[in-house]
């Protein structure tokens, strides 16, 4: 995948337990048509950019913490209809499967 990471933290509303898995979003940028989807699904962590590509909506340097996996961001990486975004475990960097 030649994709550029990208993080953002959630802030769109539903409460998460301190049990959710931190996460951290990648987004494709080179497979990203725009379609809004994931803006509409998660506003709080992802948004569409100047040039109407996915991007967070607050950068997270290296090493960040990531962010909580809420509902609303496990939907927004469903609802992408070119899989351009991924969710990536903070403590072992294993891809999530946020349907499975």
């Amino acid at each position: 995948m030649t994709g550029r990471e990208a993080t953002g933290r959630e802030t769109s509303g539903r409460e998460t337990t301190d049990a959710a898995p931190a996460v951290i979003v990648q987004v494709d940028r080179d497979r990203c048509i725009g379609s809004g989807m994931c803006a509409a699904t998660a506003p709080g962590s992802l948004a569409l950019g100047a040039d109407g590509l996915a991007r967070p909506v607050r950068e997270q340097p290296t090493g960040a913490a990531g962010e909580p996996l809420t509902s609303e961001l496990a939907d927004a990486v469903d609802y992408c209809p070119v899989e351009a975004l991924s969710l990536y475990g903070v403590r072992d960097g294993r891809r999530i499967d946020p349907t499975g």
